[in-house]
């Protein structure tokens, strides 16, 4: 079971992936947060509300992407209350424009993120590092700072990082121009 869930709609599938990606390559592969449209994750004939209360019950926090249409829809609402009662983290990350200020409640009451800010991927990868009780990556964007002190590891961990935040901000960019993908 994976220790990270990450709640979405299907429209904004590309961010949730995007963001799945992220959080694997700065943390290890042992880190794959959990998305129910992962066909490595779920099967064919797999009872999907199951699988996704299970994966709720064992996640350690919870990834809401939140924008404008889907902090309105039940199914992002009902993971989060899940993960609510079972005093699960739970960290708002805002895209699409939809900013922290535009939280309703009770989400305005948690500490969130918005992808669009400068620092905000690092401080959601450290915090998700923190919930799960994993060493942080370095700090400081990319950790350039004093990597060279560390030796060749450090150096190839930080140009690691340095790779999965120009990759996420890039897939950002490509699906903010794009615009969610809209169905039916």
């Amino acid at each position: 079971m994976a220790r990270v869930f990450i709640s979405f709609v299907h429209e904004e599938v590309d961010y949730a992936q995007a963001v799945q990606s992220f959080i694997t390559r700065m943390l290890g592969t042992d880190v794959t947060p959990f998305l129910s449209s992962d066909k490595l994750q779920i099967y064919a004939g797999e009872k999907w509300i199951d699988r996704i209360m299970d994966e709720l019950k064992d996640a350690l926090v919870v990834l809401l992407i939140l924008s404008e249409e889907s902090v309105k829809r039940p199914w992002v609402n009902f993971e989060a209350g899940a993960a609510w009662t079972r005093d699960i983290a739970i960290i708002p990350v805002c895209i699409l424009g939809f900013t922290k200020e535009e939280l309703p409640k009770p989400y305005s009451s948690l500490q969130a993120v918005d992808l669009r800010h400068f620092g905000d991927h690092e401080y959601l990868v450290r915090s998700v590092a923190h919930y799960l009780g994993l060493p942080e990556p370095f700090s400081g964007m990319y950790g350039l700072g004093g990597a060279a002190l560390g030796g060749p590891e450090s150096v190839a961990q930080a140009a690691r990082e340095k790779s999965a935040y120009e990759s996420l901000e890039a897939e950002l960019k490509l699906f903010d121009s794009l615009g969610p993908i809209r169905y039916g």
